[in-house]
C-alpha cells in the first residue's frame, strides 16, 4: 500500500541520468549502494524541498549475500538503509558543500527516524531503486530530512521516514 511520489516530466527532464560519484567523500566500491543518479529535481518532490531517485543493479556476487547469515544470502537490510543515506549524502554535498572533501554525518547525530520494511532484495532479483523526497531542509545547520522507499523490481521493500544527513565542512 506505499504510495511512491511520481515525479512531473518536467522533474524528470531536469536532467539524464548519471553515475553516482565516486570521489571522496562518496564511498568506494565496496560499500557502493547506489551507482546511479537517474532522477534528481533540488526543488522537486511533494513539498517543493527536493526530490533523488537512485539505483543499482542487483549484483548476485556481491560480497554482503555471502557474508550474510548462513545460507541465508540476501541484501542486508542495513546496506539498504546505507543506500537511502547515500542519496541523502550526494543532496547534502550538492547543496553545500565548497571544500574538496566535505564530512556528512548519516544519519544525522541527535535526529529520530523510523524505517519498516517487508520483502528482500536476494541474488535472482535485478534492479535496486531508492527515492527520497525531502521533508527538511535547514540551511543554518545544513541538514536534509526526507522520507523514502527502498524497491526491488518494482516491490517495495523499506518506507524510511525522517532520515537526515548533516554536512560538515573539514577544520582546515
Amino acid at each position: 500500500d506505499a504510495k511512491l511520489y511520481v515525479p512531473s516530466d518536467a522533474e524528470v527532464s531536469l536532467n539524464e541520468p548519471y553515475s553516482y560519484p565516486a570521489a571522496p567523500p562518496y564511498p568506494d566500491d565496496t560499500m557502493r549502494m547506489v551507482s546511479r543518479v537517474d532522477v534528481f529535481d533540488p526543488k522537486g518532490g511533494p513539498d517543493g524541498l527536493g526530490f533523488i531517485r537512485g539505483s543499482i543493479p542487483v549484483n548476485p556476487d556481491a560480497w554482503f549475500f555471502r557474508a550474510h547469515f548462513y545460507q541465508d544470502p540476501v541484501w542486508p537490510g542495513s546496506l539498504g538503509i546505507e543506500a537511502f543515506l547515500q542519496l541523502l549524502k550526494h543532496v547534502a554535498v550538492e547543496r553545500w558543500a565548497v571544500g574538496p572533501e566535505p564530512l556528512v554525518e548519516a544519519v544525522a547525530i541527535g535526529e529520530e527516524h523510523a524505517w519498516t520494511y517487508r520483502g528482500q532484495v536476494v541474488p535472482p532479483d535485478v534492479r535496486v531503486t531508492l527515492e527520497a523526497c525531502l521533508t527538511e531542509v535547514d540551511d543554518a545547520r545544513q541538514i536534509v530530512r526526507a522520507d523514502g522507499y527502498l524497491s526491488v523490481d518494482g516491490r517495495v521493500i523499506y518506507h524510511m521516514k525522517d532520515f537526515s544527513a548533516r554536512l560538515h565542512e573539514p577544520a582546515r
